[in-house]
């Protein structure tokens, strides 16, 4: 069962990352040496940590997409996705700046 509004390939694909994630916590559980474990447990973290920031990037670009396609006020993009009109405008410039850094990488 998927969460509503979600499609069942981004559903399989969170649970997969979900998946992985549990494989790396019990590969890391698994390892004797605690040093060597210590600094598995650090990257999760680093990786964790990338993962956020791009996903919080990618959800400023998908509300960006609401709001450029079908040409809505602020105001009506905060109703849409359930945030203030402050936070509404928070993630259009999240995602203006998340395009602007893709354009200047490159990629």
């Amino acid at each position: 069962m998927t969460k509503e509004g979600v499609s069942e390939a981004v559903a399989t694909a969170l649970a997969d990352l979900e998946h992985a994630f549990d494989a790396a916590v019990t590969a890391i559980n698994a390892e004797s040496d605690h040093n060597v474990a210590y600094s598995g447990a650090t990257e999760l973290v680093e990786t964790l940590r990338r993962l956020f920031e791009a996903s919080a990037d990618q959800r400023a670009r998908s509300a960006a997409r609401i709001f450029d396609q079908e040409r809505m006020s602020l105001a009506g993009l905060a109703d849409r996705i359930g945030v203030s009109k402050a936070r509404a405008a928070q993630l259009i410039k999240t995602a203006k700046d998340a395009d602007q850094r893709v354009g200047e990488d490159g990629g």
